[in-house]
């Protein structure tokens, strides 16, 4: 006689494999992240050829960078680079992400299967202090591409409000497992992570500007051109990741389109 396996929806957990998921349910909790973030200018052209058809620029074009160690974090410690720019949804303003690196191998499935971050793995990504106070922000997507070099040195102390919170959007796609170019679902979710920077026993913020420089070495998804002057921030900070929220889910219709 067949028998039928055990494992019923009710027992699935909330991640990949359903019986041994990847990880707990969010949200999920970083404690002592360092961050420079630069914010810059940019090409329209650039800006427009990435950002979805349902999604407005913010004129003139903007982007930034954020270049971040997180220490520690309930998905483990990783390092992150993404970019956002600057649009809006329905009159709200977002930050849309289309590329984001990350160390770590939960924070790459998790931000997939939840958000639709389009996360990629690089060699490397460091925050490196150096001696005469400046901290430099690396990544190499290959080893020795020199894919992004942003240096700066920390200044003028900046209140926490400084690193105010923008809910960034991405696109999410799930292919077709039959092969079609038409994707499975395909939908724009939004999500808000708020840093809360770390105050020291003295009531200051650690939250600096000062000035800074910023290249470009090997392509990659988070290169943009810099169209101007760029502001660059420095943060120590804890914060939660809650889940997000689904903006839209686009209909067959609309896919169809899909080539």
């Amino acid at each position: 006689m067949a028998k039928n396996g055990k494992l019923k929806p009710a027992a699935w957990g909330r991640f990949m494999p359903v019986q041994n998921p990847q990880s707990e349910p969010g949200p999920w909790h970083y404690r002592g992240t360092e961050m420079v973030m630069v914010e810059f200018p940019t090409d329209e052209k650039a800006a427009l050829a990435v950002l979805p058809s349902d999604l407005e620029l913010v004129e003139p074009a903007t982007a930034f960078m954020v270049i971040e160690t997180n220490h520690w974090t309930t998905l483990g410690p990783y390092s992150e680079v993404y970019v956002g720019i600057l649009c809006t949804w329905k009159g709200e303003l977002y930050g849309y992400a289309p590329g984001v690196y990350v160390t770590g191998e939960n924070s790459q499935i998790v931000g997939r299967e939840v958000y639709g971050f389009g996360k990629k793995r690089p060699h490397r990504i460091e925050l490196i202090k150096h001696s005469d106070g400046s901290v430099e922000a690396a990544m190499d997507v290959k080893p020795g591409d020199q894919a992004l070099r942003a240096t700066m040195r920390p200044h003028q102390n900046q209140p926490a409000e400084a690193i105010s919170a923008l809910p960034l959007i991405c696109l999410k796609v799930v292919p077709d497992a039959e092969g079609s170019a038409q994707p499975s679902l395909a939908q724009l979710v939004s999500v808000l992570f708020k840093a809360n920077a770390v105050v020291g026993s003295d009531g200051k913020a650690e939250v600096y500007t000062g000035p800074g420089h910023m290249q470009f070495g090997s392509p990659s998804d988070v290169q943009f051109p810099i169209k101007g002057e760029a502001k660059f921030t420095y943060a120590h900070f804890h914060a939660d990741l809650p889940y997000g929220k689904i903006l839209k889910t686009y209909s067959s219709e609309e896919l169809k389109a899909c080539v």
